[in-house]
């Protein structure tokens, strides 16, 4: 029976038909199976050269000299080699008559059917795998094997391979982060262990893995043996397979890190290994989907859509799920997730601006724990603020494990030209921008543990980073911040960036505010605080008085200037889009000369007038839409997003839907051409906050959660689920008949002894308890 029978619906399905060579890293990418404490890229088990094999275990890092720590790449537990009459399986030595995958998103695996084709005949290879979410160190690989037209001969190699690299980014050769310290085989089941350990940070990594024949019927004789080497070791089999009969192994994987702090790796990855052929495959697969299924119920975004866009939306939910574990192991989520190591695996502003609102409203629990990262590292950032100079926390650009700034000094430019970094001493609006989550988690949860025990801290510590940081400019009586990069990179060294500015005066006002209310709320906590870290009021009334007199560019219309003298760069306008309606790069200009233009990478303003909605009105956001959309080359990620969401709020739904679908094929479609190396966190967070924050309408005003669909022609309607505030809610809109037809059910409430909670719907507050359901046609 084939495995291809036990696919879910097709809207979970994501294939690949025919094999192509030069395709491979970037369906390895799109198949990247894990669960948030690992991902593993979907490489073809049996043929690993031209592909990348890469296993990353979240907060395994390590470094060579003179270089940022970055992601290890790990060895790969999923190697397989089988011969047949001692020719090679493998799609670069034998012809590949058929060729199919597909990623069921619905329950995380991994399915295969491969026919090979040599002068000698063919052979079916059929597999699926799956790395488990109910028990994230263990994992199952099962594959098949059938002659097609004759008997033969067959050796199967089940290894562990340790001789895996880190690729090159900027400059220097591939790195190999870790040292084989054990390769060996173990009785009784013939289990085969590798341990590595990591070379700077000293991290152990070990693998375990076995082999066996599995389901019903009578098999051959079998040879079994074991073989290990200094970097990889592996269980094997030879025998003899008859004509038309398929013959299936099942091998067991289990992987744990020194990390985990329990016993040793090896006892531990071993004796997982038992218990897992004890209960068996189906067992195992069945809590898995189980786990699945739990996941799915409060983050699967519903869309009917002109256009087929249900799998591309939830492979990009799905990218998420398995970008951050379902417990708290003290890490965050790379800008690459877990699916490939470029930007070195290093946690940007792009976890809280972009992808932390998604687990806001759909897992709170999982978005306290990627804040908790950040807390945990405050006195890193404290002291790279010391180090510079200033008081408070000063949070790194890039960071890894251990919360110190890992920014490279080199980066590879769009052109493949290596370029100095500037960004850790001048993009400092991420120390905002992780306040910016922190509040917009407090402010969605009503989490007053987490502010009390943790966000209150990171507050008033980033607060005077912010009032050491400005320039007090006497003769214009103005704070400025000089020196700096904001979101748009391609004009660096700048002062007075509006998004920066703007997210600094914020931070002053709300560090004032959250010290007021903590004085009348709970004045002991404060104060304990305020002892804590030396925190006082003649320092709050000092913060009011900054954040008065920040300077701000906006002229008589209200078109802001992205950063003093951008109004007197040069002009230039997008004036051609490529087929994927992207802005097409002006053939007049160099690279080198961005810098001295209008041109814009990526949303600026617009993104600080999407993250602020409601402090600007309609009239702020066209003149600025339409000034900026014009010079934005979108050649980040970060970008669209924010653009179709101010479109959305416009009324512009055509070119809100437009950049909808540019963002939700940003890795599928192979948008920026780098999809091989690794999912963009950023658009897939983005992707769904164009769904949350702008087909639902989902906005916080006054204390109240705003309801407020909007629907683009394309889409005749949109379901989702959504907390707030110890709440659970779903919103099913209908766009039928020319009317929104919308419908708020309250599903669950955490919270005790509430009799129900305000919303705001169409326009309209309403009060609903647990258990009823508010509708409305506009």
């Amino acid at each position: 029976m084939s495995l291809f029978k036990k696919l879910s619906e097709e809207n979970w399905i994501i294939s690949e038909e025919g094999f192509e060579q030069d395709k491979r890293k970037f369906w390895e990418t799109i198949y990247t199976l894990g669960n948030g404490y690992l991902g593993s890229r979907g490489v073809l088990e049996e043929s690993f050269e031209n592909g990348y094999p890469g296993t990353y275990l979240a907060g395994i890092y390590d470094q060579t000299a003179g270089q940022p720590f970055e992601i290890v790449n790990a060895p790969n537990p999923l190697r397989i080699e089988v011969y047949i009459n001692g020719v090679r399986l493998s799609v670069n030595e034998m012809k590949v008559a058929e060729h199919r995958r597909a990623l069921d998103l619905k329950k995380a695996v991994l399915h295969r059917r491969t026919v090979f084709q040599n002068d000698q005949g063919r052979y079916e290879y059929e597999s699926a795998r799956f790395f488990s979410l109910k028990d994230y160190h263990a994992a199952v690989m099962v594959f098949s094997l059938k002659p097609l037209d004759y008997d033969a001969e067959i050796t199967v190699k089940r290894l562990i391979d340790g001789t895996t690299e880190n690729a090159v980014q900027a400059v220097g050769d591939p790195t190999k982060h870790y040292s084989v310290r054990d390769c060996s085989f173990h009785n009784p089941g013939g289990a085969v262990y590798l341990e590595a350990e990591t070379i700077i940070s000293g991290q152990s990594i070990g693998l375990a893995t076995d082999l066996e024949f599995s389901g019903r019927g009578s098999y051959p004789e079998v040879k079994w043996s074991v073989s290990a080497g200094e970097e990889t070791v592996s269980r094997e089999c030879s025998f003899k397979a008859a004509k038309g009969k398929r013959y299936t192994f099942t091998s067991f994987i289990t992987i744990y890190t020194s990390r985990d702090k329990k016993r040793s790796v090896k006892t531990c990855c071993l004796d997982l290994l038992g218990s897992l052929r004890k209960k068996g495959a189906a067992a195992l697969f069945k809590t898995h989907c189980s786990a699945w299924r739990e996941r799915w119920v409060n983050s699967d975004f519903l869309i009917d859509s002109e256009a087929s866009l249900q799998n591309n939306v939830r492979l990009n939910t799905y990218h998420l799920l398995i970008a951050v574990p379902l417990v708290d192991l003290d890490v965050s989520i790379p800008a690459k997730t877990l699916s490939g190591e470029w930007y070195k695996g290093h946690v940007f502003w792009d976890t809280e601006i972009f992808v932390l609102p998604f687990f806001i409203f759909t897992q709170p629990e999982l978005a306290r724990n990627l804040l908790l990262y950040r807390y945990r590292r405050l006195n890193q950032a404290r002291a790279k603020a010391r180090e510079n100079g200033y008081k408070g926390a000063w949070w790194p650009w890039e960071s890894a494990e251990s919360g110190d700034d890992e920014t490279p000094k080199t980066w590879v430019n769009f052109d493949g030209t290596v370029i100095p970094v500037h960004v850790s001493k001048r993009e400092i609006h991420i120390s905002g921008d992780i306040i910016y989550g922190v509040v917009l988690y407090y402010q969605a949860t009503s989490d007053k543990d987490f502010m009390l025990r943790y966000g209150a801290e990171m507050v008033f510590e980033t607060t005077r980073f912010w009032a050491a940081r400005v320039n007090y400019n006497s003769e214009k009586n103005y704070y400025e911040i000089k020196d700096i990069i904001g979101p748009n990179e391609f004009q660096e060294c700048v002062d007075n960036n509006f998004y920066t500015n703007y997210m600094a005066r914020w931070n002053l006002r709300y560090a004032a505010e959250l010290y007021g209310l903590l004085a009348r709320e709970h004045p002991l906590r404060l104060n304990r605080l305020a002892k804590k870290i030396g925190l006082k009021e003649e320092e709050i009334r000092s913060w009011e008085d900054i954040s008065e007199k920040i300077i701000i560019f906006t002229n008589q219309d209200g078109l802001i200037e992205e950063f003093e003298g951008y109004f007197n760069k040069k002009e230039f306008l997008i004036q051609e889009w490529d087929e994927n309606a992207m802005p097409v790069w002006p053939a007049s200009l160099a690279l080198a000369e961005v810098k001295d233009t209008q041109l814009v990478k990526q949303a600026d303003v617009i993104l600080l007038l999407r993250l602020f909605a409601n402090e600007f009105d309609s009239r702020v956001k066209k003149v600025n839409y339409d000034f900026y959309e014009k010079r934005t080359t979108h050649k980040s990620s970060l970008s669209l997003p924010s653009y179709a969401i101010t479109a959305l709020e416009l009324g512009n739904l055509g070119e809100s839907y437009k950049h909808f679908i540019q963002a939700i094929r940003a890795d599928y479609g192979d948008l920026y051409g780098n999809t091989e190396l690794g999912m963009h966190a950023a658009a897939l967070g983005g992707a769904w906050q164009i769904a949350g924050y702008g087909f639902a309408g989902l906005k916080i005003k006054d204390e109240i959660l705003s309801v407020n669909p909007v629907l683009p022609g394309e889409v005749s309607g949109i379901r989702l689920n959504f907390w707030f505030r110890n709440a659970l809610f779903e919103l099913k809109v209908d766009n039928a008949g020319g009317k929104l037809q919308i419908e708020v059910l309250f599903i669950r409430d955490k919270s005790r002894n509430r009799k129900g909670i305000w919303l705001e719907v169409g326009g309209e507050k309403c009060f609903l308890s647990r258990g009823q359901k508010f509708a409305l046609k506009r």
